[in-house]
C-alpha cells in the first residue's frame, strides 16, 4: 500500500474512532517545505469538526488529536514514527489563524493536499494576516531551534541549521516581500536573493541538497557564519513590521459557525 493510500485509510478509522468529521488534511513540516530526506517521515495535519452537542457541553472534549504510525500504518510510538498525525479542531485552529500562527497558516498554504476543501481558509490566511504577529512567530522558531540546539551545541546537525534558518529567512521575508512567504523553502530562498547575503543564501541551498541525500542527522561542527547572523537576528528587532493590520475576524468567525452549524 503506497503511503497516500495508507494516510487516507487511517483518516477513515480517525473519523470513526474519534467521531469527528475530517474538513481537510495535508502534509506539513520537510516534505510540504520541499527539504525532506529519504528517511523523512510523514507530517500528516487536517482540521477536524465535532457533532454540534459536543461544543455545547460543559466538559469540553480535546481540541487536538495525535495519532502516529508505523511504515504498514499500525498504531506505533512517536518515537521513531513514519506517519504522524495532528489534528485541531476548527475553533483551536481558527484562533490560531486569527493570531497569524504560521503552523497553521502553513497547513492551509501546504500543496500537498490529501484530502478536503479548505474553503475561505486559505483566502483569509494570505490576505488577512498581521505582519507584526507572522514575524515574531518566525523569529521565535529560529530562537528557539538556535538556543535549544546549536548555540548549545546538543544537536548540530544540517536539519537543526536548516529549520532555525527557515524561521530567519521567512520573518525577513515578511518584512521585505510583505506576504506570506512560499511553502518550498528553496523558493522563499530564490526570492530573498536580493534581501540577504549572496553567501547565505547559497550556503542554505547547498545544504538543502545534502538533506535530501540522507545527511540530515549527521553531526557537523557549527557554522560560524550562520552562528553570527542568527544572533546578529535575534539581538535586533528593529526591522520588524510596523503595521499591526487587524483581520477581518468576522469572515472567519461566520465560516467557522456555518460549519458547526453544518453538524447538527
Amino acid at each position: 500500500m503506497n503511503p497516500k493510500d495508507i494516510i487516507m485509510e487511517k483518516l477513515v478509522e480517525l473519523q470513526v474512532e474519534k467521531g469527528v468529521r475530517v474538513l481537510f488534511c495535508i502534509e506539513a513540516g520537510s516534505r510540504a517545505w520541499r527539504i525532506d530526506s529519504k528517511d523523512s517521515d510523514y507530517d500528516v495535519r487536517y482540521v477536524f469538526v465535532r457533532p454540534l452537542n459536543d461544543y455545547l457541553s460543559i466538559n469540553p472534549k480535546s481540541d487536538v488529536i495525535r495519532t502516529t504510525y508505523d511504515g504498514k500504518g499500525q498504531k506505533a510510538p512517536e518515537q521513531g514514527c513514519i506517519y504522524d498525525f495532528v489534528g485541531f479542531d476548527i475553533l483551536k485552529f481558527a484562533r490560531m489563524l486569527q493570531s497569524s500562527n504560521p503552523q497553521v497558516i502553513e497547513w492551509l498554504i501546504s500543496d500537498i493536499i490529501y484530502y478536503g476543501n479548505k474553503r475561505a481558509f486559505y483566502d483569509y490566511a494570505l490576505t488577512q494576516f498581521k505582519p507584526i504577529a507572522l514575524y515574531f512567530h518566525y523569529k521565535s522558531m529560529c530562537k528557539q531551534n538556535y538556543l535549544k540546539y546549536l548555540q548549545t551545541r546538543s544537536m548540530v546537525t544540517y536539519k537543526k541549521y536548516l529549520y532555525a534558518m527557515r524561521g530567519l529567512v521567512n520573518a525577513k521575508y515578511v518584512v521585505a516581500i510583505e506576504k506570506v512567504p512560499p511553502i518550498d523553502f528553496s523558493k522563499t530562498l530564490t526570492l530573498m536573493k536580493d534581501h540577504m547575503p549572496k553567501n547565505i543564501i547559497e550556503r542554505l541551498k547547498n545544504i538543502i541538497q545534502y538533506k535530501k541525500k540522507g545527511r540530515e542527522k549527521t553531526d557537523i561542527p557549527n557554522i560560524p557564519e550562520f552562528d553570527e547572523f542568527i544572533e546578529s537576528f535575534l539581538k535586533d528587532d528593529s526591522e520588524a513590521p510596523k503595521n499591526k493590520r487587524l483581520g477581518t475576524i468576522n469572515v472567519l468567525d461566520q465560516e467557522v459557525v456555518k460549519i458547526i452549524k453544518e453538524e447538527e
